[in-house]
C-alpha cells in the first residue's frame, strides 16, 4: 500500500512540474518581476520629479529678505 501511494505521489509530482513548465516557469517569473521593478523605478521618478517641483515653485513664491 505504502507503495502505491509512493508511485502516486511520483507521478502527481511530475505532473506538477510539467504544470508549472507549461505555465511559463521561473522565467516568466522573471519576466514579471522585471516589468514590476520597471514600472516602480518610473513611479518614483514621477513622484520625485513632482516633488522637486513643488518644492521649487513654493521657494520661488516665498519673499526674498
Amino acid at each position: 500500500m505504502a507503495k502505491l501511494a509512493f508511485l502516486i505521489s511520483l507521478v502527481a509530482l511530475a505532473l506538477a512540474f510539467l504544470a508549472y513548465q507549461e505555465a511559463g516557469g521561473t522565467r516568466d517569473l522573471s519576466k514579471r518581476l522585471d516589468a514590476l521593478r520597471e514600472d516602480m523605478r518610473r513611479e518614483t521618478a514621477d513622484g520625485l520629479a513632482k516633488l522637486e517641483k513643488a518644492l521649487r515653485s513654493r521657494e520661488a513664491a516665498r519673499p526674498q529678505p
